[in-house]
């Protein structure tokens, strides 16, 4: 996954993209802010890896939440004793990843509109969170593994996923699409997402201890004398995001329609293999739900 955490569930593709703010990083259905005038810098700023047939190797929790990955060349003595294991191999894979987040995230914040949002976060005491890279799949496949010859050597057999098995609904064989065949999922998979905070203070107020090792920028409100302060934290590890992530409530509500008819638009096109940077269909305040995501 390099620089971008593995999610605990995959994502809907046309809901997240960098430079996003998201009230919460596994549910951008919810509530979020993509700013078009910032979209430019934002997209000048990222680094695209593209990667065709690729493979990898997924651990899941205790809970059915993906874990940790450990690509196709694994090292055996970290996956020797994992006992839920799956394979993925996805036709493509795609990485978008900000060479200097602080920068834009400071292009993002410089939009008069982003920072009326914040401003209504920031009076409400709510953090949120910011999306400085995406780890996307096109059609992928995911498969139970085991290693074979005991452990013996690095080779693994792959099974269909079992029915019930406790794993991401979106990638189990008893998914409305899935029955009898390999259910083959686009997504986002990874991201770097990172928290913010935002208050709104005088001036000359001290930074509180807890704001140490945060990037901060300020602006002033007009006609007062007060500032809005916006801080940007590190990224959030796969552990965190796990935590976040309530996989029973996932497991009842989920719905296969609303992560398979994700669209990766450049990867698509086939007039060429390489993503536009103005490809992700996110324009205006806040994200629209996918439709099948309304009844969640």
């Amino acid at each position: 996954m390099g620089r971008n955490a593995l999610l605990p569930k995959p994502l809907p593709s046309d809901e997240v993209a960098v430079g996003q703010f998201l009230i919460h990083p596994l549910h951008p259905e919810r509530d979020g802010f993509y700013s078009d005038k910032a979209a430019e810098a934002v997209d000048e700023l990222n680094d695209y890896f593209i990667q065709l047939r690729y493979k990898d190797v997924f651990s899941v929790d205790q809970e059915g939440r993906f874990a940790q990955s450990y690509g196709a060349k694994f090292d055996l003595g970290k996956i020797y004793r994992q006992p839920n294991l799956l394979t993925v191999a996805a036709e493509q894979m795609v990485q978008r990843v900000s060479r200097s987040p602080h920068e834009a995230f400071e292009a993002v914040c410089a939009d008069p509109e982003a920072r009326e949002w914040i401003a209504g976060l920031a009076r409400a005491g709510q953090e949120f969170f910011f999306v400085a890279g995406i780890t996307e799949f096109k059609n992928a496949v995911f498969k139970r593994a085991a290693l074979q010859d005991g452990g013996a050597s690095s080779r693994l057999r792959e099974t269909p996923i079992e029915k019930g098995a406790k794993v991401p609904r979106v990638v189990r064989r008893d998914t409305k699409l899935g029955l009898g065949t390999d259910v083959r999922l686009s997504g986002v998979f990874g991201m770097d997402v990172r928290r913010v905070r935002a208050r709104i203070t005088r001036p000359e107020e001290p930074h509180a201890v807890s704001d140490l090792g945060w990037y901060w920028t300020y602006y002033d409100i007009p006609g007062q004398h007060l500032q809005l302060m916006i801080g940007l934290d590190d990224p959030l590890q796969p552990d965190e995001l796990r935590l976040m992530l309530n996989l029973s409530e996932e497991d009842v509500k989920g719905n296969l329609d609303a992560i398979s008819s994700l669209s990766m638009h450049a990867l698509s096109a086939a007039a060429s293999p390489l993503l536009k940077a103005s490809s992700p269909a996110l324009r205006g305040r806040s994200v629209s739900p996918h439709p099948a995501m309304l009844r969640l």
